[in-house]
């Protein structure tokens, strides 16, 4: 056999997913669900990619004035930036102006969000406000979708790059944050324990 090397393996056309975690949330998050509860009594939400008993917030939390979304409000532009500076080390900030939208979404027992993808944005996120605590199977977890028609790869040799999709429940205090693009959805909620996150997109704009 000849003898070789590898010079470079490049992840092409790849969906990077960052896992962010906030700080000292346990204060944050108490903030965080009297107010989305607080809000869900003035309002009877909308219908998007929400379905059976989950509640889905106006998409103008980045708007509102109490303290809990005030303070995730002032940290989403620092994710957003730091997201994009991994996926592009070169990216001059100060050169883009943004829009962005927020809201939350109140997961009772049957709840779920269908498959869906924020595609008119550049990078949507996810903030785990609450998670019910003695859960099973597949409740309540958010599962990520490759969309690429991988799977027959991914039967032969697997490899994470190729896996039809990932699903995972992460704990309160974390931030997942991934491409617009990518299609996800959330499984139904089984227990009576709500759960309760705030998703949110962003846009770079270029001055």
């Amino acid at each position: 056999m000849q003898s070789f090397h590898i010079k470079k393996t490049e992840h092409l056309f790849s969906s990077p997913l960052s896992i962010f975690e906030i700080d000292n949330s346990d204060d944050l998050n108490k903030k965080l669900a009297l107010e989305a509860h607080a809000w869900r009594k003035e309002h009877k939400g909308k219908n998007v990619s929400n379905i059976g008993n989950s509640w889905h917030s106006p998409d103008n939390l980045l708007l509102r004035d109490e303290p809990g979304f005030v303070e995730i409000s002032k940290t989403l532009p620092h994710i957003a930036a730091n997201y994009a500076l991994q996926i592009n080390p070169g990216l001059d900030i100060s050169e883009f102006k943004y829009e962005a939208n927020a809201w939350v979404n109140i997961n009772g027992k049957g709840g779920c969000n269908a498959v869906h993808h924020h595609g008119k944005y550049h990078v949507s996120g996810v903030y785990y406000v609450k998670q019910p605590k003695d859960v099973s199977g597949d409740s309540g977890k958010i599962e990520l979708v490759n969309s690429r028609f991988d799977d027959h790869i991914f039967s032969e040799i697997g490899g994470r790059a190729f896996a039809p999709g990932l699903s995972m429940r992460p704990p309160t205090g974390s931030m997942l944050v991934f491409p617009s693009t990518l299609l996800h959805f959330v499984y139904p909620n089984e227990v009576e324990e709500e759960r309760i996150s705030i998703a949110w997109n962003w846009k770079f704009i270029k001055i």
